[in-house]
C-alpha cells in the first residue's frame, strides 16, 4: 500500500513514531488497525464510540 500524507500529517506521524520508538511503517500500521477497530462501520453509521458501540 502506498500512502501519500500532507506535511501536517507526516509530522505528526514521525513525532509518534520517535516516541514510541516504532518506524514509520509500524507505527502508520497500528494506527491504522486502531482506528478500524473503534470504528469498524464509520461511514454508514450514526456517531459511534471507540470500540464500535453506536451512542
Amino acid at each position: 500500500m502506498l500512502l501519500k500524507l500532507d506535511e501536517e500529517t507526516n509530522r505528526r506521524l514521525i513525532k509518534a513514531k520517535d516516541r514510541s520508538r516504532r518506524s514509520k511503517t509500524s507505527e502508520a500500521y497500528l494506527r491504522l488497525k486502531d482506528h478500524l477497530e473503534r470504528f469498524p462501520d464509520f461511514y454508514n453509521s450514526e456517531i459511534t464510540e471507540p470500540g464500535g458501540k453506536k451512542t
